[in-house]
């Protein structure tokens, strides 16, 4: 009995400590967007993000931030004015302080793809449990679709 709950416990520890990885690919179907994958490889307090252009990008900005308590270190935009061919990839870690349960690490990319300015959001959820309660309505789309109708704010 001791001996399958340390083998328990063990894997329990590994499990909350190993990385996971995670990836946001080129959407399809929709708006526009930036033409980069995100991928994410998660840890419980930190993150190497890695983004692909799919296309050739100038005057590229990537930031990253936090929602649902998720608080990231760094205040400033992990990349500005970058440039890059398609097919190269930009890689980088961050640093963040988790939400109280589960929590969103947000990685946004902007800039100009074959001349027409796009931008791309990707987000990674951290953690485990319930999503902390926020405002709004659960609705669902005509596609079937479950979306949370968020009330606006003002400054």
């Amino acid at each position: 009995m001791k001996t399958n709950l340390l083998a328990l416990s063990v894997f329990a520890f590994v499990a909350c400590t190993t990385p996971t990885s995670a990836s946001s690919p080129v959407p399809v179907k929709g708006k526009p967007t930036a033409p980069v994958a995100v991928t994410a490889e998660l840890s419980p307090k930190s993150a190497h993000v890695v983004v692909k252009f799919e296309s050739d990008a100038t005057e590229v900005q990537i930031s990253a931030s936090g929602v649902d308590g998720l608080v990231v270190d760094a205040k400033e935009p992990v990349l500005q004015q970058g440039k890059f061919a398609r097919g190269e990839t930009h890689g980088f870690d961050v640093t963040f302080v988790p939400g109280a349960g589960r929590s969103q690490l947000v990685v946004s990319v902007s800039g100009s793809f074959n001349g027409a300015s796009r931008a791309r959001v990707a987000s990674f959820t951290v953690g485990t449990g319930p999503l902390p309660e926020s405002p709004g309505t659960v609705m669902t789309t005509d596609d079937g679709e479950r979306v949370k109708v968020m009330p606006a704010s003002t400054p």
